[in-house]
């Protein structure tokens, strides 16, 4: 593969960007307690995504007003404003079977999450006991000829 040009190495560029993750601690799993110090902690996805649902579920709960246009930004806010108060009601109605929703997805994704935190638990568990229990090799004798 030498989509880059002659004067950069594919194997070169790949060993710098993995020197560049594992010095930020991408490259290994995380093992042992969170580190405040140095490089940001890993993200635990289970819990990031718990999260990000929790905040999210309720869909009538409004998200913040904003615009992009500069001139008329103001009197499209204004509108958004007043749209929102007068149709909260609808919009409420019309998505609470949504919210009720959310929240099931929520709870079930918590609930498995719980269950794939438990089983590499029992995983990792097993591992150990199965290392514990395997026998260090032994050294095989040879037997000695006979003068």
């Amino acid at each position: 593969m030498n989509l880059l040009g002659k004067d950069i190495s594919s194997e070169a560029l790949l060993t710098r960007i993995g020197e560049k993750l594992l010095a930020r601690g991408l490259a290994s799993p995380a093992n042992g307690p969170i580190r405040f110090e140095g490089v940001e902690p890993r993200v635990d996805p289970l819990a990031f995504n718990l999260e990000a649902m929790a905040e999210h579920a309720d869909v009538t709960r409004p998200l913040p007003l904003e615009s992009h246009r500069q001139g008329l930004g103001r009197a499209v806010l204004w509108s958004k404003r007043v749209f929102r108060a007068t149709c909260q009601v609808l919009i409420n109605e019309t998505l609470g079977r949504q919210r009720v929703f959310n929240g099931h997805v929520r709870d079930a994704y918590a609930q498995l999450s719980a269950e794939v935190v438990a089983l590499r638990a029992q995983v990792e568990a097993l591992q150990n006991q199965a290392a514990a229990s395997v026998p260090a090799p032994v050294a095989a004798k040879t037997p000695r000829k006979k003068r």
